[in-house]
């Protein structure tokens, strides 16, 4: 095993290595990596953490970013630019850049180092008690909502950040040579490492000791129910004005003792009793560990231990994301009286978001089994190497091994994944865990539903939704969407996602803080939060503004209808037209299923801005140039009219915007299993050669403003790549088939009658 260390050899090596920069040997546009990078075992965290420590390792990035000239201008995000400028000790420019910031808190950890490296140059000297008396003196001095903000900062795990390097170091490793953005990427992220490595432990006791003075804090409440299982809990509760106060309730299958301490003392400084559950099995409960099944029965329990606490004034709120959405829908399915509103943001839904999209099963998230029932609090390490998953999801794809095999192909077995395969439709076993049909009646409660455009679990999010108003047309339920992926979502939103840069509006929403002025607005009868004007609101990209309307349903339907012509341009690409035709034609799709060598309807959503249009082996069908302004907001809804020669088939499609100037910009995606198309409970096979029609169902919503001159592009093609089981078309069990049942190539006619309702209408400002 290499060790990193500074030796005669590597010196050696090292100047070598700037001879032949200095004789220009390569192009200027790329630089070798790191030589203490480049020769490292990179197998597990320890060999990370090494690295990490390695002085060598630390100059060998001084010099890295000299020759490449490295600025703060090189960097796009605003935290990239922050650690960048820390990373040079240029803590001048770190102070101005923080201070532009909507949430300057937020960078706490970067504006700390930087008064530490200015107070006590020398880092070892002293340093810890300057950090310790810094910490003191400025934590006291803030607002309980300030103090949180610092807590949310501070709540970072440097275990976690050296298994996120150990996947970069890896993926650097794999490339011959850096270029400016992977050196931007490696540099930021090691600084953000060291930054909190150096003040973490100190901020944190600091914080903790701040805390105890301000809040009740009880992190080891354990919850016996009426069904006989026990489940952990954190309270938190304001020490002044104690009294009888609504409950903020979050029930999380992420068990994290410290994080939920953070989160209740969040809704603590808001001024509720901040409550955060675990699920069965998890943190201190003794039970069986078990995701989905049993979440609305344990929450509802929870709803009546809370309510019969003294501090508790009857009334219980729940907010949060991604699971923590889900397991609100679940608790609304029972809808316990002392249960007032439901805050899900992001919220996931196993059968239209993970592990299953449209009743497709996806392979993104496939390891979330094992991150969850690993042990009693999270297995961070299964997340680790984002490599090695995709490696094992292609290895699948490429052995056309049947889907159900995928344990066998990664090594370990998933007892969950393989259960969820045998609910490939929408049975019981989900109308079990979640609200269904008339269940929806029952949730009179007010909803307010956040998520994003680029978040993954967007259609789970709007089903409910759609759902909701399905059921219960008096529904009191509010959509807030932006340009916003899963995460951010959930929190507070960054300067860009991927290449694209948020219009300063977007950067308004502050996610937990307009759940607190939501609860506010619920229990206290104070206004509704600003940016909630209606029933649907929305960040329309490009345009700076949030639009607001009263139904996403009549959103949707304030659109134009497109049909596929066969007609080809001077590129070979068909039109999206807005005529009918008038004779019925089609277009015709050859998919060889078996051959693993090519993929189809692969993403096209990373970068979001391209420079040409992303080959695929799909159709193009692309629109006439707009000749005026429009607003694209809302759903694609109609429906394919399709034929084939097999008995069923995954169909989708990349959703693109092209600018005049010839940028082209990622706006959605979308699968779908033809079979479950007119019934996600019932699987319905297709006739071979037969023509029939399949409704776009859960569709993703977006919403940009289109310039004169911009055209719409739609990439259709049939679902096959490793990112999903491939359905061959047989009729049996998709997770069954293998790619001996593709013989025979799938044949597919587009025909020219599908009818295409895209949310575009002529932009007006108000």
């Amino acid at each position: 095993m290499r060790n990193i260390k500074s030796t005669s050899i590597m010196t050696f090596i090292v100047l070598i290595l700037q001879m032949l920069i200095a004789a220009n040997t390569w192009s200027n546009e790329t630089y070798l990596k790191p030589v203490s990078l480049a020769g490292a075992k990179m197998e597990q965290r320890a060999d990370a953490y090494h690295l990490l420590q390695s002085d060598l390792f630390h100059q060998e990035l001084k010099d890295l970013v000299k020759r490449a000239n490295l600025s703060v201008d090189d960097a796009s995000r605003d935290d990239d630019k922050i650690a960048v400028a820390s990373f040079l000790d240029d803590f001048k420019q770190t102070h101005r850049l923080i201070a532009k910031q909507k949430n300057p808190l937020g960078y706490f950890h970067y504006s700390s180092d930087a008064w530490l490296s200015q107070t006590t140059p020398d880092k070892n000297q002293n340093a810890t008690e300057a950090l310790h008396a810094l910490m003191t003196t400025k934590l006291s001095a803030f607002s309980n909502e300030d103090l949180y903000k610092v807590s949310y900062c501070l709540g970072w795990s440097l275990e976690m950040g050296q298994d996120y390097m150990l996947g970069l170091f890896k993926q650097l490793q794999s490339n011959p040579t850096l270029d400016k953005n992977n050196i931007v990427k490696l540099v930021t992220n090691y600084q953000l490492y060291k930054v909190y490595e150096r003040i973490l432990a100190t901020g944190n006791q600091v914080l903790s000791a701040e805390n105890e003075k301000r809040y009740v804090i009880e992190p080891n409440v354990l919850i016996k129910t009426k069904s006989g299982v026990s489940l952990s809990a954190v309270v938190v509760r304001p020490k002044q004005n104690a009294g009888k106060r609504p409950t903020a309730f979050q029930f999380s299958i992420y068990a994290d003792e410290a994080w939920h301490i953070k989160t209740a003392i969040h809704a603590a400084a808001h001024g509720y009793v901040g409550v955060i559950a675990n699920t069965r099995g998890k943190r201190l409960s003794p039970d069986e560990i078990i995701p989905w099944e049993k979440d609305g029965e344990d929450a509802t329990q929870v709803i009546d231990w809370i309510i019969q606490q003294t501090w508790s004034d009857g009334r219980v709120g729940m907010y949060g994301g991604s699971y923590l959405g889900f397991t609100q829908w679940a608790a609304a399915k029972y809808m316990h009286p002392a249960l007032k509103t439901i805050v899900p943001y992001a919220a996931a839904n196993p059968l239209t978001g993970l592990p299953i999209e449209n009743n497709i099963f996806i392979t993104p998230n496939y390891q979330w089994a094992f991150h969850v029932t690993n042990n009693k609090t999270m297995d961070h390490s299964v997340y680790a190497d984002r490599k090695y998953w995709d490696d094992v999801f292609e290895t699948l794809y490429k052995s056309g091994r049947a889907f159900r095999d995928i344990d066998k192909v990664e090594g370990k077995p998933n007892p969950w994944f393989q259960k969820w395969l045998k609910h490939p439709d929408y049975d019981s076993y989900y109308q079990q865990m979640l609200p269904y049909k008339n269940d929806y009646k029952k949730i009179t409660i007010p909803v307010l539903s956040i998520t994003g455009y680029f978040d993954g679990g967007q259609i789970s999010a709007i089903d409910f939704l759609k759902q909701h108003y399905k059921y219960n047309p008096q529904a009191n339920h509010t959509l807030l969407i932006g340009p916003y992926s899963h995460g951010t979502a959930q929190g507070i939103p960054y300067s860009h996602h991927s290449n694209y840069q948020l219009d300063p509006v977007a950067l308004e929403k502050d996610t937990e803080e307009i759940t607190f002025q939501w609860f506010d607005y619920v229990f206290h009868n104070k206004a509704r939060p600003s940016l909630l004007k209606d029933k649907v609101n929305y960040q329309l990209m490009g345009s700076n503004t949030w639009q607001h309307h009263p139904s996403l349903q009549k959103l949707n339907q304030e659109g134009q209808r497109f049909y596929l012509n066969t007609t080809k341009d001077k590129d070979g690409h068909y039109f999206l037209s807005r005529s009918k035709p008038r004779a019925l034609d089609f277009v015709s799709q050859t998919v060889d299923l078996a051959d693993r060598d090519t993929i189809n309807n692969e993403s096209g959503m990373w970068p979001l801005i391209h420079k040409q249009l992303p080959k695929s082996n799909g159709l193009v069908f692309i629109t006439e140039p707009l000749t005026e302004a429009m607003q694209l907001a809302g759903s694609i809804t109609g429906h394919f009219s399709i034929a084939i020669n097999k008995r069923d088939v995954d169909i989708g499609y990349n959703f693109y915007a092209i600018s005049p100037e010839g940028e082209v910009v990622f706006l959605s995606y979308y699968i779908g299993r033809a079979s479950y198309a007119h019934d996600m409970s019932v699987r319905k096979l297709l006739t071979p050669g037969k023509k029939t029609q399949l409704p776009i169902v859960n569709a993703r919503m977006t919403a940009k403003l289109l310039p004169p001159g911009s055209r719409l592009v739609m990439v259709l093609d049939v679902n096959k790549n490793p990112n999903a089981q491939v359905n061959m078309g047989t009729g049996k069990d998709v997770s069954d088939e293998t790619s001996a049942d593709g013989k025979e190539p799938l044949q597919i006619k587009w025909f020219s009658d599908s009818q295409l309702v895209i949310p575009l209408k002529p932009w007006r400002v108000k």
